[in-house]
């Protein structure tokens, strides 16, 4: 969608009450560009002032789920973890069209040229910097992966308890290993920050595991810090993952003790993924 369309693109929607018993509310949406980018809505069409917004550097994901015998509708997740959005329009076209929309704005506040993803003055050149970049964005959709596959079947939870573990994601013990690499290669506003995610949202078993998917969310779009080097990423991220591995044998081993073969593969191949990033 053009620029120019983006602008004019206005309309009535319906926004799901974020307070119980979480009500349909019509409210007229517009899109703006400047100064902020962001979705307004109103309680009416040509009301002045808006009853809310949605500002598109705050989206971690935008969604759309068929529901049967109900109107499809659209999800957007907040980077903060603390509020989920939930609309849903009069037809399947202008829903479509909406969810192309919410997710071009969020698109446009990602940092996509290699040399906006150095904070400060660059150190490598556009090449190594182009590198970089790529290695860093294969990282976060491979950890993306791992967590899917943790998630993919009820034998990780079972495993997971039988480990005396809450949550199948604590399998997942890569994630702590490197929240701290990008920690220390990623110029964040604020380095200690944490996704905050409600639990009447989500169920506790997948809590960690959505908190680590909004901390990617954000990582994609912070900058590296200055003076970052391709190989000290290189030294980090292979050290990083020479970890995870090993933490991740651990398991492995006692899931081939007790024969759990289901458990065995899954884990193996988020080890030939973290594998793949040190060879």
């Amino acid at each position: 969608m053009s620029m120019d369309k983006l602008e004019t693109l206005s309309g009535n929607l319906d926004k799901q009450s974020p307070k119980f018993p979480y009500p349909w509310q019509k409210r007229f949406f517009e899109v703006q560009l400047k100064p902020k980018t962001q979705l307004l809505y109103f309680q009416n069409p040509g009301d002045r002032n808006p009853k809310g917004s949605i500002q598109a550097d705050c989206i971690a994901d935008v969604t759309m789920e068929a529901r049967r015998g109900k109107k499809t509708r659209i999800i957007i997740s907040l980077i903060s973890g603390k509020r989920k959005y939930y609309l849903r329009a009069a037809t399947q076209e202008n829903c479509q069209q909406w969810y192309n929309t919410i997710r071009q704005l969020m698109e446009m506040t990602e940092v996509k040229e290699p040399d906006d993803r150095v904070q400060g003055q660059a150190t490598e050149s556009r090449e190594n910097l182009e590198a970089m970049y790529a290695v860093h964005k294969n990282l976060v959709e491979g950890l993306r992966t791992a967590s899917k596959i943790l998630r993919s079947k009820p034998s990780f939870q079972m495993f997971a308890m039988h480990m005396e573990h809450q949550s199948y994601f604590e399998l997942g013990s890569y994630a702590p290993v490197f929240s701290a690499y990008f920690r220390a290669i990623c110029a964040f506003r604020n380095p200690n920050f944490e996704v905050q995610l409600r639990l009447d949202d989500v169920s506790s078993v997948d809590l960690e595991c959505l908190k680590f998917e909004g901390f990617l969310d954000e990582v994609k779009k912070t900058p590296f810090i200055a003076k970052l080097t391709a190989e000290k990423m290189e030294e980090m991220l292979k050290e990083s993952a020479q970890k995870a591995i090993e933490k991740l044998k651990r398991y492995i081993k006692e899931a081939e003790n007790v024969k759990d073969d289901e458990v065995v593969v899954g884990l193996m191949q988020i080890v030939d993924l973290f594998k793949c990033l040190i060879e």
